[in-house]
């Protein structure tokens, strides 16, 4: 009986030993995989501080979240489908809880022209401007409108006269127009510049015409959201006009009109010889779904609008069911 109990307890001793070895080798294998997997920091890098870098977002990017494989084997799905039946010739899709900061994505790094999305940058420059001078949003701009070639989706243009920046600025994002855009850009370019070298953004001046992915132009809703580069009254307002964008055929459309969205479209054409050989069209923005808002950016190239236009509408409500549930 003695010996029984002595060899119990040794077997025991053992179990407990062996234990603890795999206990303390899962430990040092978590921390050295989360150590890899170190989220890096997006600073501004300004020259104007001296003794401060501002934090603009932390960038995770190589992290792997699994809660969200079901929702991009669907995505990819849809994708393939959608490809296969030449609706499309490429889509990318990102998206991100902005509660938990957790992503998935679909081609998320794949390049395209951001095109008319960029004027969410305008916006967010003056804005900057602003904070030091609020006047400047007074200031007067002449607008005289000017069809612009290629264009697909229209704006309803104001009629020509004089307009304050702050008009201008909700002209050109609640119905992307050109003309507003071109009397901004002009103004105060070098802003602009700044911004793209602040939010670390791939330099629109060097690049080629497919330069900005989905996932590199979710910084710009990120800082807004985030309110990490524009005070907090000004990323506000700057979002709160972006609920107002007239275009309801991408994002919208997959979310029904009771959920509050602050987006901005873009559309690309691309002619040779007069043809056309390539159209692109995307919509990036928050979808403020009740207690869970989220990020998403879809862009698609192809050739017929109408069907990029249901692409991304049936994405978005893809994703929107996902989310409910």
């Amino acid at each position: 009986m003695d010996v029984m109990t002595s060899k119990m307890k040794i077997n025991l001793v053992l179990i407990i030993v062996i234990a603890f070895i795999i206990g303390w080798l899962s430990s040092i294998l978590y921390i050295k995989s989360n150590n890899s997997k170190t989220p890096n920091s997006i600073r501004q890098n300004s020259p104007d501080f001296q003794y401060i870098n501002p934090l603009l977002f932390v960038d995770n990017s190589e992290e792997n979240f699994s809660e969200y494989r079901p929702l991009e084997s669907k995505i990819n799905k849809y994708i393939d489908d959608t490809v296969d039946k030449n609706n499309a010739r490429k889509v990318s899709v990102y998206f991100r809880d902005l509660n938990t900061s957790h992503w998935g994505g679909v081609n998320e790094n794949e390049l395209y022209a951001p095109s008319s999305m960029l004027k969410v940058a305008i916006l967010i420059s003056y804005l900057k401007l602003a904070e030091k001078n609020p006047d400047i949003l007074n200031r007067k701009l002449e607008y005289n409108y000017k069809e612009q070639y290629q264009e697909y989706y229209k704006p309803n243009k104001l009629k020509n006269g004089s307009y304050t920046v702050l008009e201008m600025l909700q002209q050109m994002i609640i119905e992307s127009d050109n003309t507003s855009m071109s009397q901004l850009v002009a103004l105060h370019s070098d802003e602009i510049v700044k911004l793209y070298k602040d939010l670390k953004l791939p330099n629109i001046i060097d690049s080629n015409t497919d330069f900005m992915s989905t996932e590199d132009y979710s910084y710009i809703f990120r800082t807004l959201y985030n309110a990490t580069y524009l005070r907090k009254n000004y990323s506000e307002q700057a979002l709160k006009l972006l609920t107002f964008t007239k275009f309801d055929k991408g994002i919208v459309g997959g979310v029904g009109t009771t959920t509050k969205v602050a987006h901005k479209f873009g559309e690309h054409t691309i002619t040779y010889n007069g043809t056309v050989t390539e159209r692109q069209l995307h919509d990036c923005g928050i979808i403020y779904f009740p207690n869970k808002p989220y990020l998403l950016c879809i862009m698609t190239k192809g050739e017929d609008f109408t069907k990029l236009e249901t692409i991304i509408s049936d994405l978005s409500r893809i994703i929107f069911d996902f989310i409910k549930q």
